[in-house]
């Protein structure tokens, strides 16, 4: 049996690590004891329903957590996910239930932290609260870092600050860690350094040069790839507290690019379509509706233009109708819709449409043909060039199958990189994205996965999926000597392992 070490890296994306790999010397040396790739997320690609797979082996559909954080939206620091869905349920707990002693640090959501067997260290995320550590009684012996991860969002001139914080309590979780592996018994221990995900989002337009708004000359151009040799020394300061023989794996929930600087007006073309029913019935130019949305839409353009996003998202913050702009239902009849595009996914390439069943019985309209039809209006959009927008449209229930698949859209897709869903109304189908600028950085399918050493292992890269994370670490931890027989792996944890002898 090895010992192993999980270290989570939020938002981490191989097409971004692969090239700075030579540059990072423990990455790569992990990388080149066993394997280093790319490994696709789930769907959506998502921290929150990332993260809780990662935690179980069950898909979103089988979990029911799909939550996502609009980092726009007011009140996003009181956002709550009932950890009920899997708590006593993850991975380390199984390991714990074996027999295996476990150390636990910073599990995005998994808070406040509960009784395993060893010790789990957790912090608030998007709540008030402090961090805590169980069992209660090792408080008195150590001092907790801040745990839980970083919810600023800040302006221009903050960016600097909030990188150097980033990195600072980055380091703290990354002491604190250290410490416990140098002094606590374990078998697995599990660490999530939530931070990379944040500095995707707010630096990426200083590292890509091919971002329409990458500034020529920036003194936050090498933030992105510094932060990556820090993670990189992050991670040869635990592997040093680990000791030698220790199985890293390096897991990210899924990866990062460029955030679209297009929308898609995806309810305007349900509206052209019919499926969509506007709450403008009279002529447009009497409605204060259609006004008000053409005044901020204009607004928003005009702040983006002259560099001044800073300033649109603090009146955002401030105004109380603003989400039902930005969301579109302060022009819909939503009780009328055939189909409207949802929420699920944000202002990315990834979202949904939900189709109303209620409306097709009342109508006596077939749902299944109704969903076979917006696919196909989906797929048959393109752009001025002649190409697809849409790169896939699926019914749901092609793309997972469990107890919650109704929390998912009746309809779900993906667009090119470039698009992401907007639901204005009586605007033409694709405009810009007037928010680039403030969030440049988007989530992306392709997470990262690094193990190593990996001594006589190898990967059966068909089956490698953040599904299958917890299946593989507990088939590790209860790999038996060679000539003796393996335990049971009788846990209740869903996936496969993906690393076999050979």
């Amino acid at each position: 049996m090895s010992k192993v070490l999980v270290i989570g890296i939020d938002g981490m994306d191989w097409r971004v690590l692969e090239p700075l790999l030579p540059d990072l010397p423990n990455l790569r040396e992990i990388a080149r004891s066993g394997f280093a790739g790319p490994m696709d997320s789930i769907f959506p690609p998502d921290s929150i329903p990332s993260w809780v797979s990662i935690f179980t082996g069950l898909d979103p559909s089988e979990h029911g957590i799909l939550e996502s954080i609009d980092y726009f939206k007011k009140g996003v620091k009181q956002f709550a996910v009932n950890t009920a869905a899997f708590r006593g349920r993850t991975f380390w707990d199984a390991a714990g239930g074996l027999g295996k002693k476990v150390i636990v640090v910073n599990p995005l959501l998994a808070y406040p932290p509960w009784n395993v067997n060893g010790l789990m260290a957790s912090g608030p995320v998007f709540i008030s609260g402090e961090a805590g550590i169980m069992p209660d009684t090792l408080r008195a012996r150590y001092t907790l870092p801040p745990l839980g991860g970083i919810v600023d969002f800040p302006n221009k001139r903050d960016l600097r600050s909030f990188a150097d914080k980033s990195k600072a309590e980055t380091q703290a979780i990354v002491d604190f860690t250290a410490h416990l592996l140098e002094s606590e018994p374990w078998d697995l221990s599990f660490v999530t350094l939530l931070t990379l995900d944040r500095i995707f989002h707010f630096f990426w337009r200083y590292y890509d040069a091919d971002d329409p708004t990458h500034p020529r000359r920036s003194p936050h151009a090498d933030v992105i790839e510094n932060f990556h040799r820090f993670l990189d020394d992050c991670v040869g300061s635990l592997m040093r507290s680990a000791g030698a023989g220790t199985l890293a794996f390096i897991v990210s929930d899924h990866g990062h690019g460029m955030r679209p600087t297009l929308h898609f007006n995806l309810n305007e073309l349900l509206l052209e379509e019919g499926l969509l029913v506007s709450r403008i019935r009279g002529p447009r130019i009497l409605s204060p509706r259609y006004h008000v949305d053409r005044a901020k839409n204009a607004a928003l353009e005009t702040l983006h233009r002259l560099d001044l996003e800073d300033l649109s998202y603090r009146v955002a913050r401030i105004l109380p109708w603003t989400r039902k702009l930005k969301k579109g239902d302060f022009m819909t009849e939503r009780s009328e819709n055939l189909a409207t595009a949802s929420e699920f996914g944000g202002n990315n390439p990834f979202g949904g449409i939900d189709v109303s069943k209620t409306r097709c019985e009342r109508d006596g309209i077939d749902y299944e043909k109704l969903r076979s039809r917006i696919i196909a209006i989906l797929l048959g959009v393109k752009d001025a060039r002649g190409e697809r927008i849409f790169l896939w449209a699926r019914r749901r229930e092609e793309i997972y199958h469990g107890e919650h698949i109704d929390r998912y859209p009746d309809i779900l897709y993906e667009m090119r990189a470039e698009f992401g869903t907007s639901w204005s109304l009586y605007r033409p189908l694709v405009t810009l994205n007037p928010r680039h600028r403030k969030i440049s950085g988007g989530h992306r399918r392709t997470g990262v996965f690094i193990a190593g050493p990996l001594a006589g292992r190898r990967v059966r890269r068909e089956d490698l999926s953040p599904l299958n994370i917890a299946a593989t670490v507990l088939d590790v931890l209860l790999e038996a000597p060679p000539g003796e027989p393996r335990p049971p792996l009788s846990t209740g944890i869903a996936g496969t392992s993906f690393l076999e002898r050979h």
